[in-house]
């Protein structure tokens, strides 16, 4: 927010907030215009900060669950990503984030985890690997989400110091937005600008809420 106030020379820190969260909302409305497909890996992480076990008894957990999913490209590198903030990780909450965000007809490679095993009866393939059982395989598997994941957490602490869980999506439809865009740098700013142009607007009472 602080490089954002002074390289548009704006006045107020308040203003500057405000404008990065706008255009966050711009890139939360963007990413879901799209779906991916082809081979997707899969899989449930946690955003937050590290609590010992009498913190999380007292206080409850404050760690957020997503949704990540990464579409391959041709020759097995990474190419699309997409995060989708769940209530829980069962079920019922995760099988719609994957038709949300992934097309069907796609193969999902997933760990053992069964909730993918129910996904598949709706209309996708599923390449699994069991963690529990070939942990050096089902890193392989899912080798990029845990390559992304890694980065993802690391721009979380040294970019933005963390992220309070409200603007957690936020902050994940921000590095989508910007992985998924990172072959055409120079186009950024007018992609942007186009989408902040074409989003919803969001006031401050609604992004404090």
């Amino acid at each position: 927010m602080l490089y954002l106030q002074k390289q548009l020379s704006i006045g107020s820190y308040r203003s500057a907030w405000l404008m990065s969260h706008k255009i966050r909302q711009a890139m939360i409305q963007r990413n879901d215009l799209y779906t991916l497909n082809g081979t997707v890996e899969a899989d449930e992480i946690f955003i937050g900060g590290k609590q010992s076990l009498d913190e999380r008894r007292k206080a409850g957990s404050n760690k957020t669950p997503f949704l990540i999913a990464l579409q391959e490209n041709v020759d097995g590198g990474p190419r699309f990503l997409s995060f989708e903030e769940l209530e829980t990780i069962y079920e019922q909450h995760v099988v719609p984030a994957i038709k949300k965000h992934i097309e069907p007809g796609s193969t999902i490679k997933s760990d053992g985890d069964g909730v993918y095993v129910k996904a598949s009866k709706e209309g996708y393939k599923h390449e699994r690997s069991v963690a529990m059982k070939e942990p050096e395989q089902t890193y392989e598997h899912l080798k990029w989400i845990n390559t992304v994941t890694s980065n993802l957490k690391r721009y979380l602490l040294s970019t933005h110091h963390g992220a309070f869980p409200k603007y957690r999506k936020a902050f994940l439809a921000e590095f989508a937005y910007r992985f998924n865009r990172r072959y055409w740098p120079y186009q950024a700013f007018d992609r942007l600008l186009y989408a902040c142009v074409h989003a919803h607007p969001v006031t401050l009472p609604a992004l404090r809420a």
